[in-house]
C-alpha cells in the first residue's frame, strides 16, 4: 500500500484501499521464493504455503499501526541527490541529518525496513523460534515485493502527475488479480549476501527503471480501450506482462536470498522437529508417529485426544500438494492411515497433519 502524511483519519480512510502488488500478488512472491532456497534449506521447504498465507500482515498491521506505512514505500525521485546522481545516502541517520526525520518518514524508508527485518529473520533463526523466523520471513517478502513494485519507489505513485490518477490499483491489483494465472516463473539458487544494504539498494535503483514502462503501458492500454474495462487489462498486460513476470521472479528470488543470508548468518540452524505452529490457550496437542525414511507404502500412525477434522497431506519440495491422504472428522483415538506413495520418484517430502488450530509438519525421504 501507498500512503503519504501521518493523519490517523486519513491513514484509516486509505488504508484498505490500495495494497503493494495486492494480495494475490503477495501469495504469489512469498510462496515461490521457496523454489530458491538451497538444498540446505529443504528442512524449511514446508514454508511455502505459511509464507503465502502471511503475506499481506504487514498491510493489515496499517489500520492498529500509524508507524507501518512508510515502510512500504519511497519515493526516491523526491530526493535531489537520486535525480543527480542516481543514488541517495544509503545509511539512515545521513539521510535524517541530510533532509530531516520527517521528509525521511513521509517519502517511505522501505529499504531500510528490509535490511532491519533481514536481521529480524535473522535473530529468530538464531534462538531457533521457527513460528517467529517464518512470520518475520513473511514481513520481509512484503517489503521485497513492494520495493518491486515501481509504483512503490516514485512520487507520481498513482499517476497524479501525468493524468493517469488510479493507475497504482489498476495496476498491482487489477491486472494481477486478473492475470495471475499467467504470472510463471521457476527460481535460481539463492546465493549468500556479502552487503545487504547495497544489495537491497542495487535492486531498488534497478527497479525505478520500470516507472516509465508501467506508466506508458497504462496511457497505451488506456487510449486503445477508452475505458479501464477488460479490453484495457489485456492491453495493459500485452504491455507490461513481461517484465511484470521478471519483476515478480526477481522479487521471490531477492527474497529467498535474503532469508537464505539471514539463516547463515545466524549458523545455519535446523529443526530437528519442525512445527508450523505451536499450541495456543484452548488448544490441545496432536501426536503422531511417521516413518522417517519411508517406503512407498507406508502406514502413518496418529492419536486425537478428542473429536476433530483432520487433514493429513503430503507436499513435494516446492510447497505443491501431491496427495491427500485424509480429510474428515475422527473422533478421539489412534489411528493408522495406509498411504500409497509409490506414484511418487524417490525424494524429499513433507507430511502435513492438521486438527482443528494445531498443525505439525515433518519431513520424509521416500526410498525405493
Amino acid at each position: 500500500m501507498k500512503i503519504k502524511g501521518f493523519s490517523i483519519i486519513l491513514f484509516a480512510i486509505i488504508a484498505f484501499l490500495i495494497y503493494g502488488w495486492g494480495a494475490t500478488g503477495h501469495k504469489i512472491i512469498n510462496r515461490k521464493s521457496i523454489y530458491s532456497f538451497p538444498g540446505v534449506m529443504s528442512a524449511f521447504y514446508y514454508w511455502s504455503d505459511s509464507l503465502s498465507r502471511h503475506g499481506s500482515d504487514a498491510d493489515y498491521r496499517k489500520s492498529s499501526d500509524p508507524t507501518e506505512s512508510p515502510r512500504h514505500f519511497i519515493d526516491i525521485d523526491n530526493y535531489p541527490e537520486f535525480l543527480q546522481n542516481g543514488r541517495i545516502p544509503q545509511a539512515l541517520d545521513s539521510l535524517i541529518a541530510i533532509h530531516g526525520n520527517y521528509f525521511v518518514l513521509d517519502n517511505g524508508i522501505v529499504p531500510f525496513s528490509i535490511i532491519a527485518t533481514t536481521d529480524s529473520v535473522r535473530k529468530y533463526f538464531d534462538l531457533h523460534d521457527w513460528q517467529k523466523a517464518m512470520l518475520k520471513a513473511s514481513d520481509l517478502g512484503h517489503y521485497v515485493a513492494d520495493a518491486h513494485n515501481p509504483l512503490h519507489i516514485t512520487k507520481n505513485y498513482d499517476g497524479q502527475l501525468t493524468n493517469q490518477t488510479g493507475v497504482h490499483s489498476r495496476y498491482e491489483t487489477t491486472l494481477i488479480n486478473a492475470d495471475s494465472s499467467l504470472i510463471i516463473y521457476t527460481g535460481d539458487t539463492a546465493q549468500y549476501i556479502t552487503n545487504i544494504n547495497t544489495f537491497v539498494f542495487g535492486f531498488l535503483y534497478n527497479n525505478y527503471k520500470y516507472v516509465d514502462s508501467v506508466l506508458y503501458a497504462d496511457s497505451v492500454a488506456h487510449s486503445i480501450a477508452g475505458n479501464y474495462g477488460s479490453v484495457y487489462i489485456q492491453n495493459l498486460w500485452q504491455r507490461a506482462g513481461t517484465f511484470t513476470i521478471k519483476l515478480f521472479k526477481n522479487a521471490s528470488h531477492n527474497l529467498a536470498r535474503l532469508i537464505y543470508t539471514a539463516w547463515i548468518n545466524a549458523g545455519s540452524p535446523l529443526p530437528t522437529y519442525i512445527e508450523e505452529s505451536g499450541i495456543a490457550a484452548g488448544n490441545y496437542e496432536l501426536t503422531q508417529n511417521f516413518p522417517n525414511p519411508f517406503n512407498p507404502s507406508t502406514t502413518i500412525k496418529f492419536s486425537l485426544p478428542k473429536s476433530s477434522f483432520v487433514n493429513l497431506s503430503v507436499y513435494d519440495i516446492t510447497g505443491k500438494l501431491v496427495g491427500v491422504i485424509l480429510n474428515e472428522k475422527k473422533s478421539s483415538g489412534t489411528y493408522s492411515i495406509l498411504f500409497n506413495a509409490s506414484y511418487l520418484p524417490s525424494g524429499t517430502y513433507f507430511y502435513r497433519i492438521t486438527a482443528d488450530d494445531y498443525t505439525s509438519v515433518k519431513r520424509m525421504i521416500l526410498v525405493k
